[in-house]
């Protein structure tokens, strides 16, 4: 079959396209790396690929599937996006909301030959989510294909990688989005907050081949840590004050929030002397978990 639409010089695209040539799509894939425009881009045009109802060149741009995947509103091509709790400020793909995507993706396609479910910025996936995934992927429905798009690949638990084939853009984006290093100061701050250590690990793979992104995102988690312990001294006025500031102020002790601020200029001083991105990376998780661990 003939496959339009993908770039064959590249050698992800080519790799893609041989697959959807020969029918051989696998039932999951992985988008790492680029931008998450890039990775939903490939992502919308492998879905067009796929619901095509040609059966000699794919996409044909021509057939109801083809326009309906175009305008963006094929009923057989999901697309999901992390939510917030209302619990909670951070958005998040919670296991309440994974458990939803597991039970749709059970549900027969409506109008093409498959249905295709497809998780943005999946890194914000903890380990619990991609335990309630992992499911799905062990036994999935044959007309169904989960694509996550993601920054790097190693937020993904063992299991998961094992199940899905990868597909990488390449170095990540050079562009920073104005909110991502508040965004991702909050994810690493709640995540010291949690018991489970993994995911800490899960929120700092958001730096990953993006150290701009590091060194924006160390002095907002100074702030938050900051805030954090002037409500532990009752000095805090801040009706504005984030959410996680308030749990890190309950979860951690004044001793754990002043050390983490020290290891915050730690590591933002080795990044000035431009130390190796995922050296720093992975010290700062064996720092940040070594100060939550030691509770008054």
């Amino acid at each position: 079959m003939n496959i339009k639409g993908f770039d064959k010089s590249d050698i992800t695209e080519k790799l893609i396209e041989r697959s959807l040539s020969v029918g051989r799509f696998p039932h999951a894939v992985i988008i790492e790396g680029g931008s998450s425009e890039k990775r939903i881009d490939l992502a919308k045009r492998i879905s067009l690929a796929l619901v095509c109802e040609d059966e000699n060149s794919r996409p044909c741009g021509e057939c109801s599937d083809c326009r309906k995947a175009s305008m963006g509103f094929h009923p057989d091509i999901l697309i999901h996006q992390p939510k917030k709790k209302e619990t909670s400020k951070n958005v998040s793909y919670y296991v309440e909301y994974i458990r939803d995507v597991r039970d749709m993706a059970y549900i027969i396609p409506n109008e093409a030959n498959v249905k295709i479910i497809i998780l943005e910025e999946a890194q914000l996936m903890n380990e619990a989510g991609q335990n309630a995934f992992l499911k799905i992927l062990e036994e999935p429905p044959g007309f169904t294909v989960f694509m996550l798009l993601t920054t790097t690949k190693s937020v993904f638990l063992p299991t998961i990688l094992s199940r899905a084939a990868v597909y990488s853009l390449g170095g990540e984006m050079s562009e920073v989005k104005d909110d991502a290093p508040k965004y991702a100061a909050e994810s690493v701050a709640q995540a010291l907050t949690c018991d489970n250590h993994y995911d800490l690990v899960i929120a700092s793979a958001v730096f990953d081949k993006n150290q701009k992104l590091l060194a924006d995102s160390l002095p907002i988690m100074n702030s938050y840590f900051m805030q954090a312990l002037k409500i532990k001294y009752h000095a805090s006025d801040d009706e504005s004050c984030p959410e996680v500031c308030e749990v890190l102020a309950k979860k951690l002790s004044k001793n754990t929030l002043l050390r983490l601020c020290d290891n915050v200029n730690t590591l933002s001083e080795a990044l000035k002397q431009n130390a190796n991105l995922n050296l720093t990376i992975a010290r700062m998780c064996t720092l940040f978990k070594s100060a939550s661990l030691e509770q008054e």
